[in-house]
């Protein structure tokens, strides 16, 4: 059985788990294809990679699942100015 080491969460108004990966590539593969299109002229987003350890099990509109915590810093995040996976970009 794989170990989930990373979480895969977007959403613009709310948290979605897209999934987790064994690996930090495995993440950020994952995050591409599930870009998002934000609306009010933001355009589209990757969503953001957090460590298993930073989520935990919450429930909202979409149902219960694994979210960050209060304050989970993002393992990488796409900047979409640079074209680059940034780490610790918060």
């Amino acid at each position: 059985m794989k170990k989930i080491n990373y979480y895969v969460i977007g959403g613009q108004y709310m948290d979605i788990n897209y999934g987790g990966t064994e690996t930090l590539l495995g993440a950020k593969r994952l995050a591409t294809k599930c870009t998002e299109y934000w609306d009010n002229f933001q355009g589209w987003h990757k969503p953001r990679v957090f460590k298993a350890e930073d989520c935990v099990l919450g429930r909202n509109y979409f149902g219960t699942n694994l979210y960050p915590k209060a304050n989970a810093v993002p393992v990488v995040s796409w900047n979409g100015y640079t074209k680059k996976w940034e780490h610790d970009c918060y």
